[in-house]
């Protein structure tokens, strides 16, 4: 993936942790668009981070 601001993982200020995983073409936008899903689990040793009733908690959104 290429962007000029791509950042792998992202710490939002209300403490969800966010893994990029791709870019989207937009129509009507010049650059791509970040698609972002909550880390749920380590990737590298599995721990639980965090879960996705806390995402739902925090964001007022469906995590699953």
């Amino acid at each position: 993936m290429q962007s000029d601001e791509f950042e792998p993982l992202i710490a939002e200020d209300d403490g969800i942790l966010y893994m990029s995983i791709g870019l989207m073409e937009a129509e009507q936008e010049d650059e791509p668009n970040m698609v972002d899903h909550p880390v749920f689990f380590c990737p590298f040793c599995g721990t639980k981070v965090q879960t996705p009733e806390e995402v739902d908690a925090k964001t007022g959104g469906d995590a699953n």
